[in-house]
């Protein structure tokens, strides 16, 4: 008995420490450029003038209209702090935008009201002599650190969040959120193409982790072993934007995490960028079957557009832990050379939605990439254990494998947004030069 119980011990501790990477990499931040959706911008990647001395709240954005009385326009920018390790901070000091720019500042802006390329005459925008020029497929955008005098404008928060109903609304969407577990929702509504009225899309999501341990038992932990609550939040002209705390139930245990992911919403989209961190090699501790289950019920009325999305079925052989043999690598047609981009689309009264995955090839090659579940009762009979905590019958969903991940850092995100097009996707890349010629100079000539 007591070799066993130290065994038992051991084991528990291999499992814990990967249990926690698991969730953390459910969970953590990491950025990308988007095209439908918002983009993103870093401010070691934005060669403004003297960019470390100037003030976060001098920093404007604005688009060249040639037409209109001025001829720019301000955008909406949204500056958020950012740790050395890319989490999103929520600053104390209410001052803290009258403090000066730091490299792992992120900017947030809508390349879809990017306009025409300044086409040098006049004045440039609130008559700044230091001005960078972002460059996205859309058009362009004009980002200037403009003198203390200028009056910027006052854009209305495009997200609202009623905390008590746990609700966030924006332009093209409702997301009610979970009481107890914030991870996962219990509704999401959709705005029709008119924005008159809000449908329901999805309903009842659920979270489930299995670890499939050597030599051990099976560990099961699903949305009732996870207590996730937005504990910061912070509104801004983008959106709202919301850090997580979460507990692990694990044998009656609460165990406290100090990490604090992000998640995003903004009016056109949910952002959820992601890191999945191991500190050892899962493919040691854990047989085939470990993995992540995310799961969902559609509604009636929400038509999946399976021909047009863009992500393989699950093969239910990955997930027999005596299956030794080469899992079905992901498909060429979804990766090149760094990454591997999935998406789920749908439309529900004439609006289109979709999840969007974007995940590291190297990741994806060792099987961490988005399966598709479309038989969800056939699921549970191979696993001999519920996938939620709701009825199989009509469920759709996803698994991520996680037995064969190195020791490591792996790269994802995380959308949902809504399309114009089925073929529009959350991804473009922004260029940034700085303008040479200072553009107030040049009426001068």
């Amino acid at each position: 008995m007591p070799i066993r119980s130290c065994r038992i011990r051991r084991y528990f501790s291999g499992w814990r420490r990967l249990l926690t990477a698991f969730l953390i990499g459910s969970l953590s931040p990491y950025g990308s450029g988007a095209a439908a959706c918002p983009g993103f911008r870093m401010m070691h990647q934005v060669p403004l003038k003297q960019r470390w001395t100037l003030p976060r709240s001098n920093l404007h954005l604005f688009a060249f209209r040639p037409d209109w009385p001025g001829r720019w326009v301000q955008l909406p920018l949204q500056l958020d702090p950012l740790d050395e390790e890319g989490g999103l901070l929520f600053p104390e000091d209410k001052d803290w935008m009258k403090k000066p720019i730091v490299p792992f500042d992120r900017l947030t802006f809508f390349t879809k009201q990017f306009g025409p390329k300044f086409d040098g005459k006049g004045a440039g925008p609130c008559q700044s002599t230091n001005v960078v020029e972002l460059d996205a497929p859309g058009g362009f955008a004009y980002l200037a650190s403009c003198p203390e005098a200028f009056v910027p404008k006052d854009f209305t928060d495009p997200v609202t969040l009623q905390e008590k109903d746990r609700m966030v609304t924006a332009k093209y969407y409702r997301y009610h959120y979970s009481e107890r577990n914030h991870l996962v929702f219990d509704a999401i509504h959709l705005a029709d193409p008119a924005f008159q009225t809000f449908h329901p899309v999805a309903s009842q999501s659920d979270l489930l982790i299995v670890g499939d341990v050597k030599n051990f038992f099976t560990l099961h932990f699903d949305s009732e072993d996870i207590d996730a609550f937005i504990s910061s939040k912070r509104s801004g002209d983008m959106g709202l934007m919301g850090g997580l705390k979460f507990y692990l139930r694990i044998l009656y245990f609460k165990i406290k995490m100090s990490l604090m992911p992000e998640v995003n919403f903004f009016d056109d989209s949910v952002f959820m960028p992601m890191i999945l961190t191991l500190p050892v090699n899962a493919k040691k501790y854990l047989r085939r079957g470990s993995g992540i289950y995310y799961t969902w019920l559609g509604d009636k009325d929400t038509e999946w557009l399976w021909d047009a999305s863009e992500l393989e079925n699950l093969d239910l052989q990955v997930l027999n832990p005596d299956f030794e043999g080469s899992a079905r690598m992901p498909s060429e047609k979804y990766c090149d050379r760094s990454k591997c981009r999935y998406k789920i689309l749908g439309r529900n009264h004439g609006r289109l939605f979709a999840l969007h995955f974007e995940i590291s090839r190297k990741a994806a090659e060792l099987g961490f990439f988005p399966r598709l579940i479309r038989d969800m009762p056939a699921v549970e009979k191979m696993i001999k254990h519920p996938v939620s905590r709701y009825p199989a019958q009509n469920r759709i969903g996803v698994y991520f494998e996680t037995a064969q991940m190195p020791e490591g850092e792996h790269t994802w995100d995380f959308w949902i947004h809504f399309p114009e097009q089925e073929k529009d996707n959350c991804k473009v890349n922004v260029r940034a030069r700085f303008l040479a010629r200072a553009p107030s100079s040049m009426e001068k000539k």
